[in-house]
């Protein structure tokens, strides 16, 4: 079992990572909340893999919510929270959320505002899930100016991740997860470059005897940096690497036509060429990360996605600062946080990136 320590205001909060880890959740429920009444949010993808079978062993009464991205909306929030004040909940309460990251974003935004507060614990089932939405107490839903524009810091009381439930994931939502990972193998090249190179390839293919080391690497990394900075005013910016633009081109189609990391791995290969032209990486450098996301294609087309419909999503990002937004950028060994990109240059390297054919090869676009 791999064990990460996590940041939670009322104390110590831990990440588990474990094959079979599902067959003791009641176990490791009570590890991380003992002594709580529980309750299961799910949704209708995962309500028959395995949502139902962790409120029976949990003794919970368990709420199925309709599966997609268009669901992180004002009324999923209160039907939660109808359903949790229906059964009884109090402060002495754990919300156990079971799904992908639109199930715990939605669980953790909902326990925030219920009862104003109740503790909440993740046990997310996609590999984004795993890597990135159930960590760093980020919750929240998104509006139709833009993608989690509304929401707090709400950190679980633990992380509850069994590798072998990636088994019943569809091949894209695998490689989707895995920009998240390659990200945070940009970040922190030195914790995770050795098992990104080692287990990319063969966990995206379906072979996940590594998925728990990777898994729990990629947590190591978010993790850390989110020890460092849980409110975003520095060091944290950096998770933001290849989101400006992935958010941008999820909401410029509408949450429709991308996965999270499919318009983040676009987002990436944006900022690789960002970076190449201002010196921060070599063009070898830049092709080498490239390639590595080669492996998550084929991704979603853009070309027919026109940089003056973007452009609005991009500009309202809400990280900006007084109507600036500046951006991540990957260099040799990490990031440089805070870079302004005048925006012909950005326009630019978008309408180069339509060039690029969806399924790779990506070196082109150095």
């Amino acid at each position: 079992m791999h064990t990460i320590e996590l940041i939670h205001p009322d104390g110590p909060a831990v990440g588990l990572v474990a094959e079979k880890l599902l067959a003791q959740i009641a176990v490791h429920v009570d590890q991380v909340a003992p002594g709580r009444r529980r309750f299961v949010v799910t949704d209708s993808n995962v309500h028959g893999l395995c949502g139902r079978d962790v409120a029976t062993r949990l003794g919970a009464p368990i709420l199925e919510l309709p599966a997609g991205e268009d669901q992180k909306v004002w009324p999923t929030v209160e039907k939660i929270v109808q359903f949790l004040l229906v059964n009884d909940a109090d402060r002495d309460s754990v919300l156990v959320g079971v799904g992908g990251g639109v199930v715990t974003d939605l669980c953790g935004f909902a326990a925030a505002v219920t009862l104003r507060g109740l503790p909440w614990v993740a046990v997310p089932t996609t590999l984004l899930g795993m890597v990135d939405a159930a960590i760093g107490g980020k919750t929240g839903i998104n509006l139709d100016l833009g993608k989690n524009l509304v929401g707090c810091y709400w950190p679980p009381l633990g992380v509850l991740v069994d590798p072998l439930v990636l088994d019943t994931l569809p091949e894209r939502e695998r490689r989707a997860g895995l920009a998240e990972v390659v990200k945070s193998a940009i970040i922190a090249p030195s914790s995770l470059d050795h098992l990104v190179e080692r287990w990319l390839g063969p966990v995206s293919k379906g072979d996940l005897d590594g998925a728990g080391e990777l898994i729990a690497g990629a947590m190591r990394v978010k993790a850390d940096v989110v020890a460092i900075d849980e409110r975003e005013r520095g060091p944290r910016q950096a998770l933001n690497l290849g989101h400006t633009l992935g958010h941008a081109l999820e909401a410029a189609t509408d949450y429709r036509r991308f996965l999270h990391g499919e318009a983040v791995t676009w987002g990436l290969l944006a900022v690789l060429r960002l970076a190449r032209d201002r010196g921060l990486l070599s063009t070898a450098e830049a092709q080498s990360w490239a390639g590595r996301l080669e492996r998550l294609a084929p991704l979603p087309r853009i070309d027919d996605v026109c940089w003056e419909h973007v452009r609005p999503f991009v500009y309202r990002d809400k990280k900006r600062r007084q109507g600036v937004v500046d951006w991540v950028l990957p260099r040799l060994g990490g990031v440089v946080l805070g870079v302004h990109i005048p925006e012909d240059q950005v326009a630019s390297v978008y309408e180069a990136l339509c060039t690029l054919p969806p399924e790779g090869p990506f070196s082109g676009l150095f």
